[in-house]
Parts: structure tokens; C-alpha cells; sequence
């Protein structure tokens, strides 16, 4: 019988050294030796093999029960290999068929759960652009500065992402975090303030790249009014009615300073927005059912002044 891939999908029988050396004869015939002998054979050969498929890649079953037993699994890789190695590569083989745990009321998450979990995406991004395929909790928590044991308490509420000795896979972890935070869907945000949005224009394809989009920009500034940013057309705030009007928007980012700020909130509140950034330094007042978050850039600096005293 010919030599074919692992049934696992693990590896590639045809490049396996042990194979080469002679000391296994691939995934189909010593599979097939070891029940013609009545010995343990791989337990996921003889699943696909009762299933008449050619891998795990090909079964549709989305909860797989196997036991993750190094012998049960490969009873002839584990006599060559750490079986904490090869527990790590069945493990990350089987990754892609774990669920995320669905949190429904935004309630259950708390605030700083969400909080370390957009921290944890902004370091995975990093990670990702430097070319790292995956990553140990303590380097993630340097990148962070938290504590490894607290990133492995939050990403274990959601669900079991790691790999004993391979840490977590940079681009499933940023898959799975960007589920849990609802990143998967499209949101729609305007932003009101042009000239901040100028200024931000650097780090706005990062927020692209997370399905949140830039739909609209307004301004109260004449000079702004028209110009073009980011490939959208500065509209004046007397537009934003007609706006939110006709599009699916939720969320909005205040940058226009002093007690005008407070007006346009009120106003893009009655209008649906549910939430909103607020980079105007002033105190928006709205209904406890919108969520704010407030960046005051004064109020930092004076915070920081105190700090930077000898």
C-alpha cells in the first residue's frame, strides 16, 4: 500500500525522518500492521478510517471525543519523540476544531476583561507584523505588562487556546479575541472632529484590519467642510441627522474641543448612537445607556507633570 500523509494531519509521512531511517513505515501501513497484529493502533486512523475518509481534515464533525492519549494517538511517532512535543502537535493539529465560548449579554464580561483583551490584541498585532507565528503567555505578558497566570485566566474563560510547549498560535489567538469581542462583525463609526482624523490617519488601517470602518467625517470648522481625508469628504454637522438617518451606525468619536462637544453628543444620542469616544476633554452628559470613554489629553499631562517631579 502507498505511503500517504498522516491521518491526522499532523505531518507529511513522506518527509518524516523516522520513516526515511526505516523505523516506521508511514501512517497507512503501520497502522494497518499494528491491527493486523491486534496491537493499539492510532486512534484517529481507525476513526477516519471507520468514517471512509482520508483525514481529520475532511471530517465534519464539529466536538471531536478522541482521547488525547500520546500512545493512543500514535503509537509509533511517540516512540521517537517527546510525548510532551507530541502532545503539543496533536493538540495545535486539533485546534482549529475548538469553539469559542459565546458570551450573549455583554454583562457576563467585565470591564477589565475586555479592557486586557484589547491589550492582548494590540500586542498579538504587533507580534503578528514582526513575523512571530506564535507566542508564550510570559512574552505576551511582557509585551502587556500583566502577569502570565492573569492571560491565561482570561483567555480560559473563552475557551482552551494553548499548546503545551508552543504557547498560543499568534493568528488564531488574534481570531479567536477578535470573535470574542464582536470584532468579527462590521461596525460603522463616524468620527466628528477632521483635523484629528488627519492626525490618526498612521494607525487607522489597524482599525480597518478589525472590521471597524470610518464610514463618515464632520466638522464644525468652515475651512474643514469639504475637504477630503482618508477618501472621505469632511460633511458638515447640519448632515449628521440625515446620516445616521440611512446607515447602520452605532458609535462615534468626538474631537472637536470646548462646550460643542456636548451639544453634538446630545444631538448624535437622539439620533442611535450607543456609544462613544470622547477626545474632547469635556463632560458629555447622556443616558446611563450609552457607554463613553473619555481620553482627556490635559488631564493626562497634568497627571503626568506630577510623576516627572524629581
Amino acid at each position: 500500500m502507498a505511503v500517504q500523509g498522516a491521518a491526522c494531519g499532523i505531518y507529511d509521512c513522506a518527509q518524516c525522518e523516522h520513516l526515511a531511517k526505516g523505523l516506521c513505515s508511514g501512517c497507512v501501513n503501520a497502522n494497518s500492521s499494528l491491527i493486523e497484529s491486534h496491537d493499539s493502533a492510532c486512534a484517529v486512523y481507525e476513526c477516519v478510517s471507520k468514517k471512509a475518509i482520508s483525514g481529520c481534515s475532511n471530517c465534519g464533525e464539529t466536538a471531536c471525543t478522541l482521547k488525547r492519549d500520546v500512545e493512543s494517538l500514535c503509537p509509533m511517532r511517540s516512540r521517537y519523540e517527546n510525548s510532551r512535543w507530541w502532545a503539543g502537535r496533536m493538540a495545535l493539529a486539533m485546534e482549529s476544531r475548538r469553539t469559542v465560548a459565546r458570551v450573549n449579554n455583554k454583562r457576563q464580561i467585565s470591564e477589565r476583561v475586555i479592557t486586557r483583551l484589547r491589550c492582548y490584541l494590540t500586542a498579538l498585532d504587533g507580534l503578528a507584523k514582526e513575523g512571530m507565528s506564535n507566542v508564550s503567555s510570559w512574552r505576551l505578558a511582557e509585551r502587556v505588562g500583566v502577569n502570565a497566570a492573569l492571560i491565561r485566566k482570561d483567555l480560559s474563560r473563552f475557551g482552551d487556546f494553548g499548546v503545551p510547549s508552543f504557547g498560543y498560535r499568534v493568528d488564531f489567538l488574534i481570531e479567536r479575541i477578535r470573535d470574542i469581542l464582536g470584532l468579527d462583525r462590521r461596525s460603522k463609526v463616524i468620527w466628528i472632529g477632521a483635523v484629528s482624523l488627519s492626525l490618526q490617519a498612521a494607525s487607522i488601517n489597524r482599525l480597518c484590519n478589525h472590521s471597524c470602518e470610518i464610514t463618515a467625517v464632520f466638522d464644525i470648522d468652515a475651512e474643514q467642510i469639504g475637504e477630503t481625508i482618508l477618501g472621505l469628504q469632511v460633511l458638515s454637522l447640519d448632515d449628521i441627522g440625515q446620516v445616521l438617518a440611512h446607515a447602520d451606525i452605532h458609535a462615534a468619536i468626538i474631537a472637536i474641543p470646548g462646550p460643542e462637544a456636548v451639544a453634538v453628543s446630545e444631538r448624535i444620542v437622539s439620533s442611535g448612537i450607543t456609544a462613544i469616544l470622547n477626545l474632547s476633554g469635556e463632560t458629555l452628559n447622556v443616558p446611563d445607556t450609552v457607554r463613553v470613554s473619555n481620553f482627556d489629553l490635559v488631564g493626562e499631562l497634568l497627571e503626568l507633570c506630577y510623576y516627572s517631579r524629581p
